[in-house]
């Protein structure tokens, strides 16, 4: 945001929090890396929310954690530079995700469906890769998920995606293999629009379900 935004909008930036203080790129202002007050507020936010949502009388919660938004950030170690408690190796990086699903639960009732978006792979070198999802999905069942939405991608900033195979269920193989090797319902997304495909992948035991519209 420039000064022009800021003279017509009358509003200053908001200040972007991230596991982190790495910008998105060039010219981009950095975020301010999470303390553990910030880290509890997120945590405890889930909470309050799934508290409203259960008010409201939703019947499913999908947890939005992949495409970039910040339990991704966490969970990626492109993004996540951090060298406490919730940095560094595998298990760190997957606390806050963890967190999050144990205060969702803590008031989500066991009847009620709980889902996770994940980004199955980063489409990056070095990044986040189907092996780390397959690990995190079997420790969220553990934790009560019910089914992981398997998206990919969305850590990009400096970092150049490898080519993405684009194609009408493209990312399907992501929601197979986590079924088959993390024993726990999946549901496939993205590139998705022929009903009769949709049916077919379900048919054919690739995944649970599949979400054909945002």
């Amino acid at each position: 945001m420039d000064a022009q935004d800021v003279h017509e909008r009358q509003e200053a930036p908001w200040e972007a929090i991230a596991p982190s203080a790495q910008p998105y790129g060039d010219g981009w202002p950095a975020p301010k890396a999470m303390d553990s007050a910030d880290i509890s507020a997120v945590v405890e936010r889930f909470r309050a929310e799934t508290v409203r949502a259960r008010t409201a009388g939703f019947k499913v919660i999908d947890i939005y954690a992949g495409d970039g938004f910040l339990l991704h950030q966490f969970c990626s170690p492109l993004s996540n530079l951090r060298d406490d408690e919730y940095g560094g190796d595998f298990n760190n990086r997957i606390r806050l995700s963890l967190q999050v699903v144990d205060a969702i639960r803590s008031e989500w009732p066991t009847d009620l469906t709980l889902m996770f978006r994940i980004s199955a792979v980063d489409w990056v070198d070095d990044g986040w890769g189907i092996e780390d999802t397959i690990e995190l999905s079997k420790q969220l069942k553990y934790h009560g998920v019910d089914v992981i939405d398997c998206t990919s991608g969305g850590i990009g900033g400096p970092y150049k995606p490898n080519r993405m195979p684009l194609g009408q269920g493209f990312q399907v193989p992501f929601a197979e293999q986590v079924k088959e090797h993390a024993a726990v319902k999946t549901m496939a997304v993205g590139f998705i629009w022929d009903p009769t495909i949709a049916n077919q992948i379900v048919a054919d035991g690739r995944a649970d379900f599949v979400a054909l519209a945002r």
